[in-house]
């Protein structure tokens, strides 16, 4: 088997393992793929998520600037940076990693949702509100983003958005009223 067969077995090994939550076993994997293809964007990235689903923002960084510097217009990997930098409580840097997102096309309910916190931790309710009212419209799937909005219409003095928004959480976790 040839080198890039190799590494290519290996990205599908460590995705294997990360959909099973194997998280330091789909490391090992990306980490040996990038040994045969170094610098490989979609490893980093890869890598990266696995270090954010283990609570390591620093080495998810690490991965993501490797990402970005190699794809910059990718609105994914400026997203998950976004959300390493905000771990890291490096707040300005995640509003630009996210803004980076937006600029690039990033148009999906997770980017408005993340956002959106951002917005929320550092008391900007009225813009939080307005990222959380397009996260769910984009996906009204979104729990995440139903539980966020109704927070933030309750800071913002709305108790009957707030409430109505709870409900469409509620009903989504299972929990609403039949």
């Amino acid at each position: 088997m040839d080198r890039q067969n190799e590494a290519e077995n290996l990205v599908f090994q460590g995705i294997s393992f990360a959909r099973k939550g194997k998280h330091l076993k789909a490391v090992e994997a990306f980490l040996g793929a990038l040994e045969i293809v170094p610098g490989n964007a979609v490893i980093c990235f890869n890598l990266a998520l696995e270090y954010l689903s283990m609570d390591e923002p620093e080495l998810a960084l690490s991965y993501l600037d490797r990402s970005v510097k190699k794809e910059p217009d990718n609105p994914d990997y400026w997203c998950e940076r976004g959300v390493a930098l905000y771990r890291t409580l490096d707040y300005a840097g995640a509003e630009e990693s996210y803004e980076r997102a937006m600029s690039c096309g990033g148009e999906n309910s997770r980017l408005w949702n993340n956002f959106g916190v951002l917005r929320f931790i550092t008391e900007r309710y009225q813009e939080a509100g307005e990222f959380f009212d397009r996260a769910v419209k984009l996906d009204p799937v979104n729990a995440d983003a139903w539980y966020n909005l109704a927070d933030t219409l309750e800071e913002l003095g709305n108790a009957k958005g707030a409430e109505a928004a709870r409900r469409e959480y509620q009903k989504l976790q299972g929990k609403g009223n039949p």
